[in-house]
């Protein structure tokens, strides 16, 4: 199972925003983060059982910070160490040693038959050969603090949060296609959570301090009509099955909007906590929120369909994928799994 669009981002250590994949009112700091981990950066992993039905945690050494799949593996930053690991879905194992990448990194994304990491603090992203688990080339340099990453439209896409601009990356050749000019006004710097997705011909890019989503048109990389207006704290961005959704951290809500009109659809969804990344696939919608639990929305019902998922915790990105939904939680040194 592939999911449709990929969004990658992450938060430097802020753990008090809430939801989606990012958001303004953020205190901390990354050195705070490692910190609060405990983690080491042993990346050897076990799998317990966890208590939550259907839900495995496979424990991987070293703050998993985000997560993406390919066919037949799935991909985490562990931010300390600046390391991907790829991990095999079915057994929950590590394959091989670890991956070093950029400094900072915190976002990843598979496309093409490449690994994308963006890295915030040299400003790169680094591109491992799915296959081989090798680095190809040379770090890729894009714009200032690339805090989010998502691929489609035969383009790897990164959300360069200093300039507010988006940088385009052909995912064949890996070679820089273009930079947008600043889609992202107010504070575009201090964002310490970003989102980023890719789907219906365009690349939408949440902006925490104005509460807004940009939509820039993928043929061009230039901006698509005004900023969408949504609630508190947009942060993680999903796409996919005509709909672009939306984790509003501040306001403890996913809102769904309409690609073709740009318009938001219904009321928010109120998931309640601090909901911080969402993925979306096949009619569902998957979301984890910062104060430990996974929740599915159904993308027909616009509503949850059960209770949330314990996973305990701060998670802070969700991917789909080889059958089910993994969530990376850098608090637990932990991936969850949970079967579909």
């Amino acid at each position: 199972m592939r999911i449709m669009t990929t969004a990658c981002f992450v938060v430097g250590a802020c753990l008090a925003l809430g939801v989606g994949a990012g958001a303004t009112a953020c205190g901390g700091s990354d050195e705070e983060q490692q910190v609060a981990t405990g983690a080491t950066t042993d990346s050897t992993p076990t799998t317990t059982a966890a208590a939550e039905q259907d839900l495995e945690e496979l424990q991987v050494e070293g703050a998993p910070m985000a997560v993406a799949t390919s066919e037949g593996a799935v991909w985490v930053v562990l931010e300390q160490g600046d390391r991907v690991a790829r991990i095999d879905p079915a057994s929950g194992e590590v394959v091989g040693e670890p991956v070093p990448v950029g400094n900072g990194a915190v976002g990843v994304v598979a496309e093409a038959g490449s690994v994308w990491v963006a890295s915030r603090y040299d400003n790169t992203v680094t591109r491992i050969d799915s296959s081989s688990n090798e680095v190809v080339g040379k770090p890729i340099p894009v714009g200032g603090r690339p805090m989010a990453i998502g691929a489609g439209e035969g383009s790897v896409w990164v959300f360069n949060t200093q300039d507010g601009t988006v940088t385009q990356i052909d995912a064949k050749t890996g070679k820089v296609v273009s930079t947008s000019p600043r889609i992202v006004g107010r504070a575009a710097g201090n964002a310490d959570y970003a989102g980023l997705a890719v789907g219906d011909g365009s690349v939408w890019i949440a902006s925490p301090a104005e509460n807004t989503i940009a939509r820039i048109d993928a043929r061009s990389n230039r901006p698509a009509g005004e900023p969408i207006q949504v609630g508190a704290g947009p942060t993680g961005v999903a796409a996919a099955d005509g709909a672009v959704w939306v984790t509003t951290l501040d306001d403890g809500s996913v809102t769904r909007i309409d690609p073709q009109t740009g318009q938001v659809v219904g009321e928010p969804i109120a998931v309640g906590g601090q909901p911080v990344a969402a993925a979306a696939e096949a009619g569902s919608v998957w979301v984890v929120d910062q104060a430990g639990t996974v929740i599915e929305i159904d993308a027909e019902a616009n509503a949850p369909t059960g209770e949330a998922i314990s996973v305990g915790g701060r998670p802070l990105s969700v991917a789909i994928g080889n059958g089910a939904v993994w969530v990376a939680n850098p608090l637990s040194n932990t991936v969850g799994r949970i079967g579909l």
